[in-house]
Parts: structure tokens; sequence; C-alpha cells
């Protein structure tokens, strides 16, 4: 459940001062359990014997299973805000959030904001015209909290599997699970932001840009690993959560838009957006410097967070075409360290990053970004008359993903690219001979690193209105049809299914494990009003 209260008071002193205070809280309650067994050969198909105990066909052991959970959050927040004749803006606010997703020593945040602005079009120096009619500069710093990860990481729990022999026979029982991080605490968001908004043509024309700084303090990453010892890899455990560091992302937001009656019975309104942004990670707690996450192939590291770099920037190595011939791999530093004790001409030639003559971890590099340089939204509406169209477009530019749906199986489909494989000299220098062999084309480098800009239309939609006099007697007052697309196509020259695929991780987000394809999908639907 949610309940959430406040109340608001509302002054204004000499006509020109305008206040208004607001003082609230949230609850937030979300629970639950349940109860799984399994068993087998219940001797009637009927509810009434739908009894566990009467079940005896194999196994002898019945496997059961339970959970419960509880999470809840208790927010109280406080905001002034303060106007001098709709013309100078300013306002505060302060949150104190309590989550139980943390320990007793860190439930407990407080998290300031503050914003000022000033409508420069509403002061006397300020000369109307007919090109810009409404100009607005803003500034603001604010944090916020961020408890999104799982339940109880904080406190030690029996929700592993374990065995056990008891009288020289094994029995299923419990073991403790997630590793536990009793030091674990609320992330931060603070973010810096300065903007103006800007009104041409009667408003008809508006412009909207943004500079700003997020930097994120106690990045809580799930999953870090941790030394295997304490248990991990065991059946129902896993790695803990931990606040990682301090992740900067900085840049600019442009929006402009258009909207104007152009005839009667003509109405077109457009709107574009576009945000330029850079990422850079700031500090890393951990001895190393560097956080890993994200799989390549079986269990090969293939992401990091690191100081100075992108946030989950890939890390393995850089190529440089295919072997040849054997005079080639012999004049190149030898690969013997990858693992493969041999390399054959139609092999793929790795780059000696360190110089030192040998191919092994000490040659890993940055090999690929996730994160876009710029992502852009388009949006159309049209009306003429009963008709009315809808089209929304988005883009991302510069984003790497890192493939690593491929096996090397016997039997297996491959993408059509292996058609232009390497299968004698001169044959192809950008794609591997293909074996199922042991060989070091397998490990993560950059043959694996795509570009994965993509353009999407995202959705496309037209209909009719029949307005009353249209559908005389009928008693429906309203009605409109339309059809559309969502996903009506993606533009792009990644390999894989879907360029815009991530599995949400701040560390290995941008690996393509081979997520299922984001579907077409065709409506055809009615709004009707009786």
């Amino acid at each position: 459940y949610n309940f959430d209260l406040f109340a608001t008071y509302q002054k204004t002193i000499a006509e020109s001062h305008n206040f208004s205070f607001t003082l609230g809280n949230t609850i937030f309650k979300e629970w639950g359990n349940g109860l799984y067994a399994t068993g087998y050969d219940v001797p009637n198909n009927s509810w009434e014997f739908a009894d566990i105990n009467l079940a005896n066909g194999l196994p002898t052991q019945q496997p059961n299973s339970s959970y419960t959970y509880d999470e809840r959050r208790l927010s109280y927040f406080g905001r002034l805000q303060y106007d001098y004749k709709g013309r100078y803006l300013l306002s505060a606010m302060l949150r104190r959030d309590m989550s139980t997703k943390f320990g007793p020593e860190n439930r407990v945040a407080y998290f300031p904001s503050f914003t000022g602005g000033w409508v420069l079009s509403d002061e006397s120096f300020f000369k109307q015209n007919k090109i810009l009619n409404f100009a607005k500069i803003r500034a603001s710093y604010g944090t916020l909290g961020n408890d999104n990860i799982g339940s109880n990481l904080y406190t030690s729990l029996l929700n592993g599997e374990a065995m056990y022999v008891f009288d020289g026979a094994l029995t299923p029982g419990r073991a403790t699970g997630v590793i536990t991080n009793p030091n674990v605490k609320w992330e931060e968001a603070r973010k810096f932001d300065v903007g103006v908004d800007l009104n041409f043509f009667n408003s008809d024309v508006t412009f909207v840009a943004d500079y700003f700084v997020d930097t994120r303090h106690d990045l809580l990453v799930p999953g870090i690993p941790v030394s295997g010892i304490l248990g991990a890899a065991a059946p129902g455990s896993g790695f803990p959560t931990i606040n990682a560091g301090n992740v900067k992302n900085y840049g600019l937001e442009l929006a402009v838009g258009y909207k104007k009656d152009l005839t009667d019975n003509l109405r077109i309104d457009v709107n574009y957006n576009v945000t330029f942004i850079k990422n850079k990670v700031l500090q890393v707690d951990n001895a190393t410097g560097y956080l890993q996450g994200g799989n390549f192939g079986t269990a090969e590291p293939a992401a990091r967070m690191e100081v100075g770099k992108p946030m989950g920037y890939f890390y393995g190595y850089r190529t440089d075409g295919i072997f040849q011939n054997q005079a080639e791999i012999d004049a190149a530093p030898s690969q013997t360290g990858l693992g493969a004790q041999t390399v054959q001409p139609g092999d793929i030639r790795f780059v000696d990053m360190n110089g030192d003559n040998k191919i092994d971890a000490n040659d890993k590099t940055n090999i690929g970004d996730p994160i876009p340089a710029a992502t852009m939204g388009f949006n159309i509406n049209l009306k003429y008359k009963g008709f009315d169209f809808a089209a929304y477009t988005f883009a991302s530019i510069g984003n790497d993903m890192l493939r690593n749906y491929e096996r090397t199986v016997p039997n297996g489909n491959r993408l059509n690219y292996v058609l232009d494989r390497w299968t004698g000299e001169g044959t192809s220098n950008t794609v591997p001979r293909a074996t199922t062999g042991a060989t070091n084309n397998n490990v993560i480098s950059d043959y694996f690193v795509e570009d994965a800009s993509y353009v999407r239309i995202q959705n496309v939609q037209l209909g009719y209105t029949f307005t009353e006099d249209i559908l005389g007697k009928a008693g429906i007052t309203k009605a409109r049809l339309y059809v559309g697309v969502n996903n009506l196509y993606t533009f792009t020259k990644y390999m894989g299914y879907d360029p815009g695929a991530s599995s949400g991780a701040p560390i290995g987000g941008g690996i393509d494990y081979g997520f299922y394809p984001v579907p077409r999908m065709y409506m055809i639907g009615a709004n009707i009003n009786f």
C-alpha cells in the first residue's frame, strides 16, 4: 500500500510576495509470503485429493520451499516556494527518507534541493517583439536517494540450498544465501542544472536548453565478485551488493517544438530533443582501483568500472586483422599466453599493447563504450478534420555492443557474416576461419564489439474520429477508429537482434547475451463514447 499525506499553506504579502509552504509524508509497504511443494502420483485427479501427503511416487523426498518478504519506506518532506510578481522564483526542499533495504545504521538519509528562476520577459527592459515573446533563466541543485536493490542484503539469511548427511542418508536443507554487506547504504544522485526556456512567434516555437552535471555517489552495484571461499557459487547464494564509488554524467540537452493551427482544419505539433552525454568514473571503492562485471563466453569478466574511464567499458584485446600465412605468425608476438598452444593461418592477430613481444592478460585494454554519445527523439502529431496521425522515432548514437550469443559448437547455426570467413591466404582479413577446435579466436576482443547505433521508428498511428452529427441517432456521441504499428523498423548496422538490448546492470549492461528481439506489433482499435 501507499499512503500520502501533505498540507499546503499559501500567503501573499503586499500583493507582490507570494509564499507557499508544504509539509507531508509518504508511507510505502510491500509484503508477501509463499509456500511451494511438489508431489507425484496423487491417487485421484481431483482437487479434493490435492494433498501432498497423499503423494506416493518418486522422489521419496518431496521438494518444498517457501519465502517471505516485507519492504517498507517512510519519508517526510518539506518545501518552501517564493516568487516576486511571478518574476523571481525560488524554491527549497528537504526530504528525510528511511528504507528497510538497508541496515539499522544506514536506513535514514536526508536529501535537500534548491532551485531558482528569473523570467526576463517580465522585466521592464525586455522589449516585446514579434520574434521572442518569452524568456526564462533557471538553475537548480538537488539530491535524491536510490534504494533499488534486493531485500535484506545487509544481513545473513538461510535461503540457500544445501545437502547434509544424517544417519548415513543425504538430507536436503538450508544454507546461508547471498553474501551480505552490512555497510550497504543509500545511493545519492547529486544533480546540477542550468537552463533557459525561450518562446518565439507567439509561442508557436519553443526552445529549451539545459547543461547538467549528474553525479552518483555511493553507486549501488549488485553481484560484485569476491573470493570464492566465501561460498558465492553455492546454490542459492550469490555475490554481495556494494556501494561501488562515484560516477559523473554531464552534458547538454536541447529541445525544440513547433505547434500551430495552420488552417481551421489542419493542426501540426512537432517536437525534437537531443541529449549529448559524457560519462566518467570518479572513484572506485576497491583496493584494485577497478570493479568487474558481466561475462563473456563462460566466465570471463567483460566490463569494468575504473577511475577516469566510462562506466562499464569493455575490457579485452585489440585485434589487427587475420594471419594469412605461417610467416606472419612466426614474426608476430607469441599468443600462447591466451590458452591455445598453436596458432594457424586464418586466426585472429592480437595487438601487443605493452610491447613485451607476447600476448597475455597485460595487453587487455579499453575496446568499447556501451554509453551512447547522444540520444534523440522526434515525434509528430497531425490533425486534419477528422483524421489524426502520430509518429515517434528514437535514436541512440555512438553506443557499442559486445556480442556474447555466439557458440562454437559442431552443429549450430551462425550469422551470415561467416560466409565471408577466411578460407585461404588473401580471402579475408576481418573474419577468422571457421572451426570448433581450441583457438584464441574466442577470447574477448574488439572482434566481438560492434557499433550499435540505431534509429528506431517506435510508434506510428493513424485514426479517424466520427462525430455525433455523422453517427446520427445510434446513441453514440463519438467514435474513433485507428490502426497502428509499434516497433515499425530499426535502422542499424548491428548484426544482433536488438541494438538497444541491455541487462540493465551498471557494469556489463551493454553485453548482448542473446536477448529476445523486440516484436513488431500491429494494432487496430476503436474508442467509442455513448
